[in-house]
C-alpha cells in the first residue's frame, strides 16, 4: 500500500519540452513579421523613377488638378486597405495614354474592365473601367487613345477613371518582392511626393 509521505514527496511531472525546431519557426517568424525596419524617403524613391516622366499628359483630354475626385492613399503594407491610384473626372468617355508604353494587359479584373501599359522607365499604368479593343504588345504613344470608359461598369457618382501606377516588384520586404504603388497625381505635376512612402526596406533594385 502507498503511504501518503511517498505520495506528498513525488515531484510532479514536467511539462513536455518544446521542439528545437518549432521554437526556431516562432523565432524565424517573429523577425520576420514583427522586426521594425525603417522607411525610405521619398526622394530615394522618386530617384528610382523619375527617369522618363516628364511631360506626361492626362489620361483624360483636358483634365486638370480640378478634375481630381479621389486622391492616392498609399498602403501601409502590400496587403493594406488603401486607395492605390487616383480617380479622374472624365468629360469625355475617351482615355488616353499618359505617355509612350506597351500593352501588357486587357481583359476583366473582377467585374471591371482593365487596360495596362508598360512605360519606357518600366513603370507600369493600369486604367478602369476602361472597354479596349487594343491588343497586347500593341505599342502607343503618349496621349493615343486606349480604349472607352465602360458604361456598364461605375466606379464614381460621375463619369471617371481610376488611374493606378506601380514600379514592378519595387517594394521589398524581407526576402519578399511586391509592386509599389506611386502617386500618379506626382507624374502629373498636381501633387507634391510625400515626405515619407510607405517602403518598410529599400526599393528594390
Amino acid at each position: 500500500m502507498t503511504k501518503f509521505s511517498q505520495i506528498a514527496s513525488t515531484p510532479p511531472t514536467p511539462p513536455p519540452r518544446c521542439s528545437l525546431v518549432v521554437l526556431l519557426l516562432q523565432a524565424m517568424l517573429f523577425a520576420f513579421f514583427w522586426s521594425p525596419v525603417p522607411h525610405t524617403h521619398a526622394a530615394e524613391v522618386i530617384a528610382k523613377v523619375d527617369e522618363g516622366t516628364t511631360n506626361w499628359v492626362p489620361p483624360v483630354a483636358d483634365a486638370g488638378p480640378t478634375a481630381l475626385l479621389k486622391p492616392f492613399v498609399a498602403p501601409q503594407m502590400p496587403w493594406s486597405a488603401a486607395h492605390r491610384g487616383i480617380d479622374i473626372r472624365a468629360s469625355t468617355e475617351q482615355v488616353l495614354a499618359p505617355a509612350a508604353g506597351e500593352v501588357t494587359f486587357v481583359g476583366q479584373v473582377v467585374d471591371r474592365p482593365v487596360i495596362t501599359i508598360r512605360h519606357s522607365n518600366g513603370l507600369l499604368s493600369s486604367f478602369e473601367p476602361v472597354d479596349s479593343d487594343l491588343e497586347v504588345g500593341t505599342v502607343v504613344a503618349s496621349g493615343e487613345p486606349l480604349g472607352k470608359i465602360s458604361a456598364e461598369t461605375g466606379h464614381c457618382e460621375v463619369q471617371c477613371v481610376h488611374w493606378g501606377v506601380r514600379v514592378p516588384d519595387g517594394w521589398q520586404i524581407g526576402s519578399t518582392v511586391r509592386d509599389l504603388y506611386i502617386d500618379p497625381g506626382f507624374l502629373l505635376g498636381w501633387t507634391e511626393p510625400s515626405i515619407l512612402w510607405p517602403v518598410h526596406s529599400e526599393p528594390a533594385s
